[in-house]
């Protein structure tokens, strides 16, 4: 039976309000915030049929909102191989999960692997398309990179997409090949991309009632973690069939900002693509939103994000850009044109500095309404936090990334880099940026205990600390995990902070996120999480 009306009592209530106000209650009514205050006063605005639940001293905060997620392709998790390196340490421990799961698929359908980094395993180096044959023989394989932006694939699977000697490299792809022009199997950008949304198709349009049951499973795991919101990073045509049928068969628990991609994962963005346009602006529902756009400015393999570098004096750039400054600038001044929200992908300075000259020409067209995003800022420059803060530009950052890949960006650097910085969450804050933590899963975790720690301790898997002065405090570690991302989603007028009238997504802590060791940040536990003032996950006690 559903709760109408709810009084949480005995509780420290933090409403991530513009005060960081601090109450004592809050009471729910038809799922939205009825008023928050001290447990004597909303026990008079309470009626005689209000469910009491007493939090037991515990602490209440919003819920938890990832901007930057990969919902729609983490999901099919239990039917790929787990690559996840640690803790496979080897290549031959990992081309053996990969064998052990071909041994039991139908001859010829699609199979794939997630979490590889070959940094990571004592051989140091990728798979060979032969050696995944060896283990995949009846099956197109394909297997993603950690990074997402490339993948390793054996014959079948490169042959099912077309991929021979007579193949070109496609716009913001790469196909590695021997010294024969044959293709190694290793793929990058538009082309691991590509391959990766095959495999993910061929499994959901094989079953789309099972696609919705992982759908479903994995927005469960989120709960857990206290993620009430998520935003989707790069939904394809069939993602958003996906999330379309889930929604409608009410099996989306949790609210999704749809951000669109092209056909496939990192393809090029074609504004004048009607069936892409028409995908944006659907109409959204409750739970369901779209009219955002995703656009991708660099690339991470085989080199870096687009970076510059000063080697005597003079600037060097490294690594790879989908675009050129005045592609960017035309595509955010047409689709901000079209009434589409952007949210642009950029690893290096290079890249943010243009999107920044292709923002600032948006904010000169159209003004300050708009949302406008910048995704990552792996490796950045303090001086551009200023011009961030003055364009008005949400960071969404992914400081979790820092404990298992924080060395991959400092190597980004190089040495002697002294004007960049490795996720300068400290200095984008303290110079006015509105910044947003986001997990990026599946490239890293989803759990924001596990990002807000990392976020405060700044410290490697191995135990170095990643640019420790870049660290934050576990109350701005909060705001970015709520009311900060409400607003990058374009939703803090309804979820981000327990204010009257805002939807009732909230959590019960067993512990208070401010006020505890920094250690104990990272076993934080979510006891209890509301939906619209639904209980839609209690820890087992």
């Amino acid at each position: 039976m559903e709760v109408q009306e709810l009084l949480i009592t005995n509780a420290v209530v933090r409403s991530v309000d513009d005060d960081d106000s601090v109450h004592g209650a809050v009471l729910i009514e038809s799922g939205s915030i009825a008023a928050v205050g001290s447990e004597a006063n909303l026990r008079l605005k309470a009626s005689n049929q209000a469910a009491v639940f007493d939090a037991g001293g515990r602490t209440v905060v919003p819920g938890f909102i990832d901007a930057h997620n990969h919902m729609s392709f983490a999901a099919f998790a239990p039917v790929t191989v787990n690559c996840m390196t640690p803790p496979l340490a080897s290549m031959d421990e990992v081309l053996e999960v990969i064998r052990a799961h071909c041994s039991n698929l139908v001859r010829g359908q699609w199979a794939s692997g997630f979490g590889f980094d070959m940094s990571k395993i004592r051989e140091k180096r990728t798979p060979s398309r032969y050696e995944l044959d060896e283990v995949s023989p009846n099956n197109p394989f394909f297997l993603v990179d950690v990074s997402g932006h490339a993948g390793y694939a054996n014959t079948a699977a490169l042959e099912a997409a077309g991929i021979t000697q007579c193949t070109p490299d496609p716009w913001g792809g790469g196909v590695e090949r021997d010294g024969h022009g044959l293709a190694t199997g290793t793929l990058m950008g538009t082309t691991a991309g590509l391959l990766n949304s095959i495999s993910w198709e061929d499994y959901a349009e094989r079953d789309w009632d099972h696609a919705v049951e992982l759908l479903e499973s994995k927005a469960k795991q989120y709960l857990a973690v206290g993620l009430t919101g998520v935003g989707d990073a790069c939904v394809t045509a069939k993602g958003a069939e996906l999330y379309r049928r889930a929604d409608e068969a009410g099996r989306l628990p949790l609210t999704m900002q749809q951000i669109h991609g092209g056909d496939f994962l990192f393809d090029r963005q074609d504004l004048g693509n009607h069936a892409v346009l028409e995908r944006i602006h659907r109409k959204g529902t409750r739970m369901l939103r779209g009219g955002a756009m995703k656009v991708f400015v660099d690339r991470a393999y085989p080199d870096s994000g687009a970076i510059h570098q000063i080697h005597d004096g003079c600037v060097k750039h490294v690594g790879t850009n989908f675009y050129n400054p005045r592609e960017v600038r035309d595509i955010a001044l047409r689709a901000t044109g079209l009434g589409i929200d952007l949210v642009v992908h950029a690893m290096g300075n290079c890249a943010i500095d243009i999107i920044l000259d292709a923002y600032e020409a948006v904010r000169e067209t159209f003004g300050r309404q708009p949302v406008l995003r910048l995704e990552h800022a792996f490796v950045a420059e303090t001086r551009q936090a200023t011009r961030m803060a003055e364009l008005d530009i949400d960071l969404v950052a992914n400081p979790g990334l820092a404990h298992n890949v924080g060395d991959l960006f400092s190597g980004w650097r190089g040495e002697n880099q002294n004007h960049l910085k490795v996720i300068p969450v400290r200095s984008m804050i303290d110079a006015g940026v509105r910044v947003s933590f986001a997990s990026d899963h599946p490239a890293g975790t989803f759990s924001p205990a596990e990002i807000m720690w990392t976020a405060v301790a700044r410290r490697h898997l191995t135990g170095v600390s990643i640019e420790p002065e870049e660290a934050v405090t576990a109350a701005e570690a909060l705001r970015a995990f709520t009311i900060h991302a409400a607003q990058a989603s374009g939703r803090d007028s309804e979820e981000g902070s327990l204010e009257k009238g805002k939807r009732a997504n909230f959590l019960v802590l067993d512990r208070d996120p401010l006020t505890c060791t920094t250690d104990d940040l990272r076993r934080l536990q979510v006891d209890r999480t509301y939906v619209d003032g639904r209980l839609a996950h209690q820890r087992a006690e």
